[in-house]
């Protein structure tokens, strides 16, 4: 993937816009960034974010498409490039919404973390930078992202062991 801009970052790594070479189709890519590329349980809790996003597959969460790893060892995933802007930037440019607003928006994301609750995983990082407002041809569309601390509930996933009691995780 030839990389475009930086168009985001987190706790966890840089997201850049991109290009796959080939076939021309726009993409984000997340790639671990310092220490944390190095530390074996951030490794694998990324992976594990990727894993999840998958496992539930609901067009209410981002969709992530492939993972891999650079010629000098940091993972990363490659993911749908969503265009529009967060909650948070949203409240922040205009304040208060319409309760029509609200209603279409909450819905949307309820909608999404019901079938990730269906799966058996709990976001645990719900907050106005993680709802993304997708501007998809003439509608907008709610999507959840970062999963990055989300847990299994069940079937012993990776995801449920990877957090001490106490531990403080998200924001």
């Amino acid at each position: 993937y030839a990389r475009v801009r930086q168009i985001g970052s987190g706790g966890m790594g840089v997201v850049y816009e991109g290009v796959q070479p080939v076939i021309g189709k726009r993409v984000a890519v997340k790639v671990l960034q310092g220490q944390i590329a190095l530390d074996p349980d951030q490794m694998r809790r990324f992976l594990d974010e990727a894993r999840t996003v998958n496992a539930i597959g609901h067009r209410g969460i981002v969709d992530i498409f492939t993972f891999g790893v650079l010629a000098d060892g940091r993972q990363y995933f490659v993911m749908e490039l969503l265009s529009g802007q967060d909650l948070s930037a949203r409240l922040s440019r205009q304040g208060r919404m319409d309760p029509a607003g609200v209603v279409m928006l909450v819905s949307q994301a309820a909608r999404a973390l019901a079938t990730a609750h269906d799966e058996g995983i709990v976001h645990r990082d719900l907050k106005p930078g993680n709802i993304f407002l997708h501007r998809d041809r003439d509608a907008e569309i709610v999507k959840v992202v970062d999963f990055g601390v989300a847990k299994a509930l069940r079937g012993g996933g990776a995801l449920g062991e990877a957090t001490m009691p106490g531990t403080v995780l998200g924001t």
